[in-house]
């Protein structure tokens, strides 16, 4: 089992916001800076406690991975270069993003690859102007600011400023400027687009806290109430890692759900980075196999064929190798009679084409005690 599932949850750090590790954290460690302490992510606060205490113990799993410890996501904070003020002359764009397009909206602001991004705006933006993105969560969360360089038909070209993968809330930003802001895209006054600046300098250098009451995960589509952990869950991550799945690793794009790798049932009022750091982005499969699937489930999941190990599509066709007499269906790809050295591709993926084979032990390792026994060959 790899290294990421094998600490389990201590009973009473479990139910603790990040403030009340830091007090036992301190007490353990006098000599680190308040500073660095608050650079930690929650679950490396505990790590660290519990090996304090010894109380690390990397027994052998039972195999329930929803009341175990998820991994130390590394936490990667983004550039924050607001400008000082507004220039002569220069606009501000609000960008919102409606809530079943911010976990897409998040994946394109933390890669950085914003020449790909399918913006929603209303309305022509000119070149200079300050682009605003507010993703529209539960808070809604102010994600970004850009400079437009340049607009066609179909793209805006921008140079990114900064990403707040430190959560902004929209309401923080409406109290400072003593303001409503809009819930569609449109281009800010300038008043108010001066208030927002200023105010926004003052949210980074100052960050208020964010409490939610996150909602239970469910295998499939996060619940409204989680969409604020996923999208920055994904603005935490490496530029190369954004879509990757916690639990197999396949770039599985925005398809993931939130998962609390915590004792089912147990829910708190926490800061918003707190229940990130509680949690995992599992794909469809793995999310599955944590909320103890069905031995229907499992036999499906154990049977199908593997996801492409490019792009995580699944489906894919079966290499068929040598020269057949006509051609044996859709669900074939004919090879051909040359082969190439070391293992040949069982299989072709549908999406980018890319010819894959699996060379180890397919059990998969979250279950394999369970996969083992619904594996067997029925009488």
């Amino acid at each position: 089992m790899p290294e990421r599932y094998q600490l389990e949850f201590h009973p009473e750090y479990s139910r603790l916001d990040r403030e009340s590790l830091m007090e036992i954290f301190t007490k353990y460690f006098p000599g680190i800076t308040n500073s660095r302490t608050r650079a930690m992510s929650r679950q490396q606060l505990i790590s660290l406690i519990q090996e304090q205490e010894g109380l690390i113990a990397p027994e052998k799993s039972n195999g329930d991975l929803s009341v175990m410890m998820p991994p130390p996501i590394p936490y990667f904070p983004k550039q924050v270069g607001l400008p000082p003020s507004m220039a002569p002359g220069q606009g501000m764009y609000y960008c919102w993003e409606n809530a079943d397009a911010a976990v897409e909206a998040a994946i394109s602001l933390a890669k950085g690859d914003v020449s790909t991004r399918e913006w929603n705006l209303g309305e022509d933006v000119p070149e200079g102007s300050l682009l605003l993105t507010v993703l529209g969560t539960t808070p809604p969360l102010v994600a970004a600011m850009e400079t437009v360089t340049s607009v066609t038909e179909e793209k805006v070209y921008v140079d990114q400023l900064a990403v707040f993968s430190d959560p902004i809330c929209l309401y923080d930003l409406e109290s400072m400027i003593d303001s409503g802001l809009p819930r569609s895209s449109k281009a800010l006054s300038l008043s108010t687009s001066k208030r927002v600046l200023k105010s926004l300098h003052k949210l980074v250098n100052e960050p208020q806290p964010l409490v939610i009451s996150a909602g239970q995960c469910t295998n499939g589509a996060d619940p409204h109430s989680n969409d604020a952990v996923h999208v920055l869950a994904m603005l935490h991550r490496n530029y190369d890692d954004v879509p990757l799945c916690d639990g197999c690793g396949r770039d599985v794009d925005a398809d993931t759900s939130v998962h609390f790798f915590r004792p089912r049932g147990r829910k708190g009022n926490w800061n918003l980075q707190d229940h990130v750091d509680d949690a995992g982005l599992l794909c469809r499969d793995c999310h599955t196999l944590v909320h103890g699937p069905t031995k229907r489930q499992l036999r499906k999941l154990v049977d199908a064929a593997p996801r492409c190990p490019e792009c995580g599509a699944g489906n894919p066709r079966k290499a068929l190798w040598g020269d057949p007499a006509g051609h044996p269906g859709d669900d074939f790809e004919v090879m051909g009679c040359v082969l190439p050295p070391g293992p040949l591709a069982e299989w072709v993926c549908r999406k980018c084409n890319t010819p894959y084979v699996v060379v180890a032990n397919r059990k998969l390792w979250m279950y394999p005690d369970l996969i083992d026994s619904v594996s067997e060959p029925h009488a």
